[in-house]
């Protein structure tokens, strides 16, 4: 019997099984929805495997259409939360040959200015990283290429000064990208989701 890994491309189907072997929940409604190009709002608690259900899909833009980097961005309200994300996305990117990197305020020159030079597919990045990247020349040009923004723990941003900024930083960053970016927000909790998902739309 079919299932979401199967719409997924022979090398990624393969990897999810071996990390999941059937789709959760989650997984099962979230994968068919983000490969079918709609903007999606998840909501499902910790250890659901809310994670990768938004970004298997995105790997397999990778593995598929192999996109001009930047052409995820991956945005969380806390550092920490960005180097847990880094360890787990390394175990995909090493598997499937494709690039991530964390941006924040304690990145060093040196990452900076390889971020620059050769930017990766995937990049993670704080609310005020983004504000700040989107002003530097080099790396703003990259940001054309970004065709799915995530927000996770989006539920910590709607509704405060941090979220206001986000939110203008996104409709900077939709002036300047070359098409209409997919927006995919995650949640283990959200007072209001209607609110939340005319936040992301």
């Amino acid at each position: 019997m079919k299932d979401a890994f199967d719409l997924l491309e022979p090398r990624l189907r393969d990897l999810a099984r071996e990390r999941f072997k059937t789709p959760t929940p989650v997984q099962s409604k979230v994968i068919p929805s983000i490969l079918g190009g709609k903007n999606t709002l998840v909501i499902s608690e910790t250890g659901s495997g809310k994670t990768e259900s938004a970004l298997l899909p995105l790997f397999n833009e990778l593995v598929k259409n192999r996109p001009a980097p930047i052409s995820i961005i991956y945005i969380t309200p806390l550092r920490s939360l960005n180097r847990d994300l880094l360890k787990r996305i390394l175990w995909w990117s090493n598997k499937l040959e494709f690039d991530v990197s964390v941006r924040h305020g304690d990145t060093s020159q040196y990452e900076r200015a390889m971020q620059t030079e050769n930017p990766p597919d995937l990049m993670i990045m704080t609310p005020e990283t983004l504000q700040a990247v989107l002003t530097a020349k080099k790396m703003g040009k990259h940001l054309e290429n970004i065709r799915y923004i995530v927000i996770d723990e989006i539920h910590e941003l709607v509704s405060n000064k941090r979220g206001l900024q986000l939110s203008i930083g996104l409709e900077r960053l939709k002036v300047v990208i070359k098409g209409k970016p997919r927006i995919i927000g995650l949640s283990a909790t959200v007072g209001s989701a209607e609110v939340v998902m005319e936040y992301i739309s």
